[in-house]
């Protein structure tokens, strides 16, 4: 692709855009983006990889883990596989067969066909109800579905909205639900979903700029038990109650006191008493119960739980006891308190380990049973339950898969600044950390979203292959709480970039890989780091795959109101190009605009869904027109567009292919040999 450079100014700072004809989906831009992407699928199929890693990614697609069957009255409510379709069920016992009530094929049927995306679903009180939220191809404007749980008919739908991570927030008489929207001009407002025959209409609560600011791009309404009082606290990445809702009058308030800065966030004990876990001016975060009437004095607030070794992530009521969840050394703990914050039990879980459920949840629903999936980077998910009055922690089945000969351990590498960076290695017991080997890294470092210990089945067929897979907890992440979250991201961004060379570096010091061995693999903020080491770190990486990523920071998203949620969601963590000294910061880091002509590039791999809201493929477009004039290697350099997909691959198949091929791609360039399925 030729370029055609032009000169920008964005927030105060002025540079060169080369490829700026490839940012907007024109007919030129499109065919040269359809044949690259022809060309890079057609390579990584006739890898001799490609086929036996497909087939094992097909069979690990059931290690699951995100979804927690939830009870409600006397019913539980999970998703179960049956076949190609995924269908939410009720049963009696946790993982029981129950009755269907939808499924996803159902909803492809009764919507005129199409790959649908069931994702999270929110029961009633007493179960009499659920509620579901779906996408179709990709599309990340979704609807919440609701279903009479007795029979499955489908009673509503919600209109379209960006799922932001907002859940419905049913009232206790089961009447209907309040969900977060926006109004025309980008100012959230609660709107109430009638669902019991003959519920009363509601008006909607507007959340002007002062309550909640558009930043945030989701709201959970969560209501007491009595029904008179709600509190909106923020989605997804970082919970914050910032807001009272009188549901009798429907006045809204600060929920926090003015300055207040740090996560709050939790459950009702009773209709006048909010239990959470808060990090404001502690770093490892602490439980109180904050009286409702008085939220905004916090000499009125109680201490449960005081600050200790963990880095307290979630709290929350269950069965008249207190759940709470921190990270110990990187792993997840759970402990059980009286209401009063006298300790009743740790729970037995095996570490290192996490639960990726609690992980995706970040919250403790309202239930009179707690369940959690639990998982280690050995062992799929299994499922737990833990009944609050007898203390008996139950496992629910067998884990789906495990990696009998694998062994993880933990190390730590020293960042430029000094800091302590955690990491793991897994590999097969009979490969030699002490001399070089193919090695796979991961990681993430954004948003406040922890990279714990799981069964890593995406990278599962490198490590039966007798490749070293790492997994590192980078600054911008929560495994460290709060500093650990505010040292990655706006002014601090690049200290995350600095803790990836870090733990690269400590690999090769140590004799695990060297860097004709080494591939770095990391999806959406992770996929922005991934196009920093290829721009910022050449010579560490034989290869690098992004997937999903965003590389022009300078301009991420367009300016249009479809994206508003996700842009906001950008800001809080990169910073606003917009913004003269933000604009400034970002231009040093951003991939694209850090391309370098002359430089030997590692081999890369881009993948990106074509529907994807948050990261667009015009990204791909421009850096890899920009890498192609730039290259003075012969690595190859691919970009993949998935047609009609979102933020990733979640159907089974679709997922086995789309991580088959950059898979296969990366085992390629560092000389490992899959295994195939039965393994």
């Amino acid at each position: 692709m030729q370029a055609k450079p032009v000169q920008k100014t964005i927030g105060g700072v002025t540079f060169e855009d080369r490829f700026a004809h490839l940012q907007d989906d024109t007919p030129e831009a499109l065919d040269w983006q359809w044949e690259r992407d022809r060309i890079a699928r057609e390579a990584a199929e006739a890898s001799p990889n490609y086929a036996p890693v497909h087939d094992r990614l097909l069979q690990l697609a059931d290690a699951g883990g995100y979804f927690v069957p939830r009870k409600r009255g006397a019913l539980w409510f999970g998703y179960a596989e049956d076949g190609d379709d995924q269908v939410l069920r009720a049963s009696a016992e946790p993982a029981g067969l129950g009755r269907a009530i939808v499924s996803k094929n159902a909803i492809s049927e009764a919507n005129g066909g199409g790959n649908v995306m069931l994702a999270f679903m929110e029961p009633s009180p007493a179960g009499r109800f659920v509620a579901v939220v779906w996408g179709i191809d990709g599309d990340m404007m979704g609807k919440w579905s609701v279903y009479e749980t007795a029979t499955g008919r489908h009673l509503l739908d919600t209109a379209a909205i960006m799922y932001s991570g907002a859940r419905p927030g049913w009232l206790p008489d089961e009447s209907g639900f309040w969900i977060d929207g926006r109004t025309a001009d980008g100012v959230h407002e609660l709107r109430f979903v009638p669902v019991a025959e003959g519920a009363a209409e509601r008006p909607p609560v507007p959340l002007p700029d002062h309550l909640v600011a558009a930043k945030h791009s989701g709201l959970t309404l969560q209501i007491s038990p009595d029904g008179r009082r709600g509190v909106a606290v923020t989605e997804p990445h970082e919970h914050v109650a910032l807001v009272h809702v009188d549901l009798e009058t429907l006045e809204a308030t600060p929920f926090l006191p003015d300055g207040f800065e740090g996560e709050c966030d939790g459950s009702w004990i009773d209709g006048e008493t909010y239990v959470a876990r808060v990090n404001n001016g502690m770093p490892r975060g602490c439980v109180v119960a904050i009286p409702a009437a008085s939220s905004r004095d916090m000499a009125s607030w109680r201490e449960l739980v005081p600050e200790s070794e963990g880095f307290i992530g979630w709290a929350g009521v269950v069965g008249g006891r207190l759940y709470v969840g921190d990270l110990v050394d990187v792993s997840l703990r759970v402990r059980v308190f009286e209401l009063d914050g006298q300790l009743v039990q740790t729970l037995a879980l095996e570490n290192p380990g996490s639960s990726q459920s609690m992980l995706t949840e970040r919250a403790v629903r309202p239930t009179d049973i707690f369940a959690l999936t639990h998982t280690t980077f050995t062992r799929s998910s299994v499922l737990f339950v833990h009944d609050p009055e007898t203390g008996e922690l139950r496992q629910v089945g067998e884990a789906k898969h495990q990696l009998d000969d694998a062994v993880a351990e933990r190390r730590f590498a020293t960042s430029r600044d000094g800091t302590r960076i955690p990491y793991f290695i897994v590999r097969r017991k009979d490969v030699d950390t002490g001399s070089p080997q193919p090695t796979l890294v991961y990681a993430y470092g954004g948003f406040n979203l922890s990279q714990l210990p799981s069964f890593p089945a995406t990278h599962v067929p490198f490590i039966e292959a007798g490749g070293v897979f790492v997994q590192a907890s980078l600054r911008g992440g929560a495994e460290y709480g709060k500093a650990w979250h505010d040292g990655g991201r706006l002014f601090n961004k690049k200290n995350t970039f600095d803790d990836l060379q870090a733990v690269a570096e400590a690999l090769i010091a140590d004799g695990v890989s060297v860097p004709d061995k080494m591939v770095f693999m990391g999806g959406s903020n992770g996929g922005l780091l991934a196009g920093v080491a290829i721009v910022q770190q050449p010579h560490l990486w034989r290869a690098v795959v992004p997937t999903v990523p965003i590389f022009d920071m300078m301009e991420p998203l367009p300016d249009t109101p479809a994206v508003a949620g996700v842009r906001a969601i950008f800001f809080e963590d990169y910073g606003d190009p917009k913004i003269p000294d933000q604009a400034e910061s970002i231009r040093r880091w951003s991939p694209y605009h850090n391309v370098r002509d002359g430089v030997e590039y590692p081999a890369v791999y881009q993948v990106f869904g074509e529907k994807d809201l948050g990261c667009m493929p015009f990204h791909g477009r421009k850096f890899t027109a920009r890498l192609d004039e730039a290259n003075a290697g012969d690595r190859p350099i691919h970009l993949r567009v998935w047609r009609d997909t979102g933020h990733g691959a979640h159907d089974p198949a679709d997922a086995a292919r789309w991580n088959g091929e950059w898979l296969a791609f990366a085992m390629d360039q560092v000389g490992l040999k899959a295994a195939g399925p039965g393994a």
